[in-house]
């Protein structure tokens, strides 16, 4: 039996999140779901994670604040983050990259392209 991948979707908006989750249960991945940023790290210091999918906007702690603790985390540091905004921002995207996601997805995307970026993330 192949492992199955684990996904950590970070995004306080219900619905794309939910659609985000059901999206990628349908292609194969084990789905964590997180309202918050905080909510996010408590997820990803108890729960083994492959990708976390991060949104930039979100209650508590931005995603900026999420990637940069993850980054200055010896636990965390590794595990792959593809930013998924509805900011298509270059300056976003640029610091996103400079502070260590290894892509960024503007809402909404094309599934198909989801799928390309986190397999390049898993590779």
């Amino acid at each position: 039996m192949a492992v199955q991948e684990t996904m950590l979707v970070v995004d306080d908006e219900s619905l794309p999140r939910k659609l985000l989750s059901i999206s990628l249960r349908e292609a194969g991945y084990r789905v964590v779901e997180a309202v918050s940023g905080k909510a996010a790290l408590a997820i990803l210091r108890e729960t083994p994670v492959d990708v976390v999918l991060l949104d930039l906007v979100m209650p508590e702690m931005d995603g900026f604040q999420v990637l940069r603790r993850m980054k200055a985390d010896d636990l965390l540091e590794d595990i792959p983050v593809v930013v998924v905004s509805g900011s298509d921002d270059m300056n976003s995207v640029v610091r996103c990259i400079e502070m260590g996601a290894i892509d960024h997805l503007s809402k909404p995307f094309d599934p198909v392209l989801l799928q390309v970026r986190i397999r390049s993330a898993l590779a």
